[in-house]
């Protein structure tokens, strides 16, 4: 057997390598470390010998593999010249595939030795992946979310890159995947991730119309291989079925189907692997893709592009959880109070309606878990604030009505002017923590200070009434029990108050343009609850989000929003040329959370940035129309989140939380799977329904 055609940049003396221990078994033979000795320099580098010929396992080998080695020795002095040529064709088959792939996450070939014959590839430091799973389950830990998103995203790669080259790969499991960097169990950062897709020996070069064929692993195969044996024509999509069981093992740390007997006729009527309640709390997005990926019919998954397309977005890893409010009414205020820690829950959302009653939705720290409907019969509420364990609702009479958080009833209420003949809702509220206030201002351009241990209103203090509207509060903390109250206002214009203790020390104003324009309304403030004291503000109409140094009193940095288009979206799904105008650009919602600032604009879009450079980040449109707000939710530690939670009975810990989450509530929901899929995800969401969005908040750096 010769294979002179590859000249001597692939032909591998024998004498120029050493065999080392062996590394695994497969169905074509044993693999082996083995060191190499360089062209020129004659050091010596390590590689893995692809035996294609039997080859003694040596002292120490399992029983199971020295059994497996004299069985194919025997036949092959049996008949030598018919396993000869099979590994001949073996050999070249894989051969003729290896040459031609240039790729960072494929395997790439070193040569070829021909006594004893054998593929030479690069070694694989850390081994197959299957033992790194098995390994993690052993441990009761799990794949760390961005991890798993670099794995599926580097397999998805490769997958997409022989899919343009015109080859079917046809057995992508977690044993054909090799690991050169990967995280140990339990460890910190840095989580460096490199995986390569290797063994191609039943890879096929497929034509237009498809390829014809019987090859796959059981349970990883598709369907319509397995139907009819692989007598009619199948295209690529097979590796995609494949893909969507080889998430099911990165999620579970479980093959597909274990312990079950006849998989063929389980996947052939429908069936699948199943879940435990700990699993399904991986991002939605992830389910929903591997779910897509093993759909029965060919047409209905997606391709390897489409896959690296949604791997890629930034939601991905994101997304915890959708509800839909079930309605379409408007959402006019929202506020986040933090549960008792002994309930499993995190957190409870309170959101105004239109209706005359609020929705109070309960989250856990992966999904939300309840919704629960709040009358306030013959109210508008136009603002809600959390002030210590009481929730303070204002209305559009100027009345503030106080709710016990837990009781869900109303403690007491007051009025803000009761002898005014003019009715004007209250617009916007803060509560002063340091101050031990609560700063509340009307459409009229009324200011006042509350203290928020009273619920009579005793105490009331009118800090301005101006004429104009007040459209935004926001406090800022400073050191030496001092704060500011930034308070948005007409013609471009903030008023700031310096408050020491519960006194009012001082006001200025800033204005973003001078001279002053009647045209433009301050109507959005928000502040760091951390670092160095900043806000930042919206002015509108525009597209601009200022940020403040509160010291100096001066813009430090400007974000252009009408200058940023969301990413995570497909040639079917968006015309950026059509939609990107300045008034769907305008902001809708903002917030500060630790080292990003999040903004929500008029078109759906969430755009997050760097919140002491305003430095873009990434842009995505999670919905169909305007961001109404964007909260942050109080973190809270759970048991579950401890290592020592693992045990043998359930070695799969869930999905662990970000440090931090935050939620969205907008209009009309756009499913990620379904921009690159017609018809992606099972549900079919009402577009002009208000749905309220769970997320992570951690590492966007890595988008």
């Amino acid at each position: 057997m010769v294979f002179l055609d590859l000249g001597e940049r692939f032909l591998i003396n024998s004498d120029h390598i050493k065999k080392g221990k062996m590394l695994g078994r497969g169905a074509f033979g044993f693999v082996f470390r083995a060191g190499m000795k360089q062209r020129g320099s004659g050091n010596y580098i390590d590689v893995a010998m692809k035996m294609l010929q039997p080859v003694d396992p040596g002292y120490g080998a399992r029983h199971s593999d020295t059994i497996a080695y004299k069985a194919a020795w025997n036949k092959w002095q049996r008949d030598p010249l018919q396993y000869a040529c099979k590994a001949y064709c073996t050999a070249r088959q894989e051969l003729n595939i290896l040459l031609s792939l240039r790729h960072p996450h494929i395997v790439p070939l070193v040569g070829v030795c021909t006594q004893p014959l054998a593929l030479v590839l690069h070694l694989a430091t850390l081994g197959a992946l299957d033992g790194i799973l098995r390994n993690y389950r052993r441990s009761g830990a799990h794949l760390e979310l961005f991890s798993l998103q670099k794995v599926i995203l580097q397999v998805a790669k490769a997958l997409e890159y022989l899919h343009q080259q015109h080859i079917i790969y046809r057995d992508l499991k977690s044993e054909n995947v090799l690991v050169w960097e990967f995280p140990a169990p339990f460890q910190a950062e840095p989580l460096t991730v490199d995986v390569k897709l290797a063994d191609y020996g039943i890879s096929r070069s497929t034509l237009p119309t498809g390829t014809k064929g019987f090859g796959g692993t059981e349970g990883f195969m598709a369907p319509e291989i397995m139907r009819y044996n692989g007598e009619e024509e199948y295209t690529e999509k097979v590796d995609c079925f494949s893909f969507g069981m080889f998430m099911y093992e990165l999620l579970t740390l479980r093959l597909p189907f274990e312990g079950h007997d006849c998989v063929k006729d389980h996947i052939l009527d429908g069936g699948r692997p199943v879940f435990t309640s700990r699993e399904v709390t991986y991002p939605a997005y992830m389910m929903d893709l591997m779910i897509a990926c093993w759909s029965q019919q060919p047409r209905d998954r997606p391709s390897a592009s489409q896959i690296v397309s949604i791997a890629s977005a930034p939601e991905f890893t994101r997304l915890l959880d959708i509800a839909s409010l079930q309605s379409n009414e408007a959402v006019l205020c929202t506020g986040v109070t933090a549960l008792p820690s002994e309930e499993d829950t995190n957190c409870e959302l309170w959101l105004g309606k239109m209706a005359q009653h609020l929705d109070l939705l309960t989250c856990n720290s992966n999904n939300w878990t309840d919704l629960k409907t709040l009358p306030v019969d013959n109210i508008t509420v136009t603002c809600l604030c959390v002030v210590n364990d009481a929730i303070w609702l204002g209305d559009s009479r100027t009345v503030i009505r106080i709710y016990g958080a837990q009781t869900y009833t109303e403690i007491a209420s007051f009025s803000l002017c009761p002898d005014s003949p003019i009715v004007s809702a209250v617009r916007s509220m803060h509560h002063l923590v340091s101050a031990g206030r609560v700063a509340i201002a009307t459409n009229g351009g009324q200011v006042w200070l509350c203290p928020d241990n009273v619920l009579t209103g005793e105490g009331l203090q009118e800090l301005a009434t101006t004429g104009t509207s007040v459209f935004c509060l926001c406090g800022v903390d400073l050191p030496e029990d001092k704060c500011e109250l930034w308070c948005g206002r007409a013609q471009g214009a903030a008023s700031i108050y310096s408050i020491q203790g519960s006194i009012v020390s001082g006001q200025e104003v800033v204005s973003h343009c001078d001279p002053p324009m009647d045209s433009l309304d301050v109507s959005f403030l928000c502040s760091s609850p951390e670092g160095v004291p900043t806000v930042w503000s919206y002015v509108y109409p525009g597209c601009v989000v200022y940020q403040w140094d509160c010291t100096s009193r001066t813009v430090l940095h400007r974000l252009d929003c009408s200058k940023l288009a969301p990413c995570s979206e497909s040639l079917l799904s968006i015309s950026i040329e059509e939609h990107l105008s300045p008034g769907r650009c305008q902001v809708t919602a903002m917030a500060a959370l630790g080292n990003e600032l999040y903004v929500g604009t008029t078109w759906g879009c969430v755009i997050v940035a760097e919140s002491h450079t305003m430095r873009p980040i990434t842009v995505f449109r999670p919905f169909e129309e305007e961001v109404k707000a964007i909260l942050p939710l109080p973190a809270k530690q759970s048991p579950m989140q401890s290592s020592s939670s693992a045990s043998a009975e359930s070695p799969v810990p869930p999905a662990p939380r970000a440090s931090a989450t935050l939620a969205t509530v907008g209009k009309g929901y756009r499913n990620l799977i379904g921009r690159y899929l017609p018809t992606g995800g099972s549900i079919d969401y009402a577009q002009q329904s208000m749905y309220v969005l769970l997320w992570r908040t951690d590492n966007w750096m890595d988008t």
